[in-house]
């Protein structure tokens, strides 16, 4: 319930997933008529590719053909 008497503070927090940790489409919005537009990776591999190139160079390692 909200409380508008109060002022509420939101901190965000993130966390990292485990590096064996799989990235990829969900396969339920996979469909055989649209293609993948990147593999699947770990949560390893972007964090060590990221840091070796930076985001946008990162993203374009794991795009497919």
């Amino acid at each position: 319930m909200v409380n508008y008497d109060k002022e509420r503070i939101y901190i965000p927090t993130f966390y990292c997933p485990s590096p064996e940790a799989v990235i990829r489409p969900a396969p339920e919005v996979v469909t055989d008529d649209e293609h993948v537009v990147y593999r699947q990776f770990t949560y390893g591999e972007y964090y060590e590719k990221f840091w070796d190139n930076g985001l946008e160079k990162c993203l374009d390692m794991f795009k497919t053909s």
